[in-house]
Formats: C-alpha cells, structure tokens, sequence
C-alpha cells in the first residue's frame, strides 16, 4: 500500500526570503574591524567609477542597505555591501556615459515658486541606525588601541556615558591633573593609531 504522502509530488524548496530591516542593521554592527577594511578598499577601488569619494560610496551602500535594497539571506552581510556597492558605481557610470551620449551638461533646476523650503533638521530613523553602526565599529577600533591601558578605557566608557568634570574624576579615581593627563595619552594613542583622522 502506497502511504498518502508518497503520492504528492516532492515539497519544493522554500524561496530564500530576504533580509529584514533589524537583520541587515545587527550584520552591519557584527562586521569585524578586517571586514570594515576591506569594505573600504573596495570601495577605493570602485570610487572613480562611481565618481565618489570612496568613504562616501561606502557610506551610501550602508544607507542603501538599511533603507531600500534588499537581498536574500543565503548572502552573507559581506557580499550584500559588496553588491550594493558595485551597483551604485555600475549605475553612476552609465549614468555619465548616458549624458555624454545625448549631451547633457546640466540638469535643469525647477522655476523657483518664491517659496521658501525650511531646513529639515530632524534626524531620520535611517540616520539612527547608521550612525548607530559607524558609532559601533569606530568606538570597536578605539577600544582595540587602548586595550592594554585600564585608566583609558574607563576614561572612554566615561566620555560615552556622558561623563566630564567631576563625575569623570570620580570615575577614573584621579584628579583635576591626573584626568588632563589620561586626555593626553588617549589623543596621543589614537592620533598615533590613526593619523588620517577618524578611526571608520
């Protein structure tokens, strides 16, 4: 006798679903300081391509992943920002070679309607969470440098906590002199780490 189930055609595969929201912002928080790295020289390498800075290109790919591309999970997080920055580049390019064909120069501005736009300076949910993931991987960088150091690293905890003054004494169990000086060491340490200027 032929069970019941062996008569239905096999289950297919389920279709591989897409990243969520929280998902792409908790890989982004999760990539290493080597990841970070090479990201960055990937996007150095697309950058004329896309006719970007490459922090910039770097940056819009996060952006772009957070708030409007979407990939499925059998990606890793790697990949997603590698794609989304190959795209972006990919689309400027033909852009640029699409205005050179058909002679573009400039885009036109809209007649101005005598209105006055007010600044938007609310900060969007989207800039949250970047900032949330740059704030991440920069304070992850910062920490690696002052790792062998224990009156730095409680002076970082204290200045993310939003501690200064006497709160910042208290914490660090120094004084007025001793908390200038810890400040010195850490701009020290940090200038020496990252000469270019910021650590992400």
């Amino acid at each position: 006798m032929i069970a019941e189930d062996e008569e239905q055609e096999p289950d297919k595969a389920p279709a591989d679903r897409n990243y969520t929201v929280d998902e792409v912002v908790a890989g982004l928080l999760a990539l290493s300081e080597v990841d970070l790295a090479k990201l960055d020289a990937i996007s150095k390498s697309l950058a004329s391509t896309a006719g970007m800075e490459h922090g910039d290109l770097l940056h819009e790919a996060f952006h772009r992943m957070v708030t409007s591309r979407t990939c499925t999970i059998d990606v890793d997080m790697m990949g997603f920002a590698i794609g989304t920055m190959k795209s972006i580049a990919s689309t400027a390019y033909r852009s640029r070679r699409r205005q050179v064909t058909e002679g573009t120069t400039s885009i036109p501005i809209p007649a101005n309607d005598g209105g006055l736009d007010l600044p938007d300076d609310a900060v969007s949910p989207e800039d949250q969470v970047l900032a949330r993931i740059f704030y991440g991987a920069c304070l992850a960088r910062v920490e690696a440098v002052i790792a062998d150091d224990d009156e730095l690293q409680l002076l970082v905890m204290g200045l993310c906590d939003g501690l200064f003054g006497r709160k910042l004494e208290e914490a660090l169990e120094t004084d007025t002199k001793g908390l200038a000086a810890a400040r010195r060491r850490l701009a020290n340490r940090l200038r020496k780490a990252f000469p270019n200027g910021a650590p992400v």
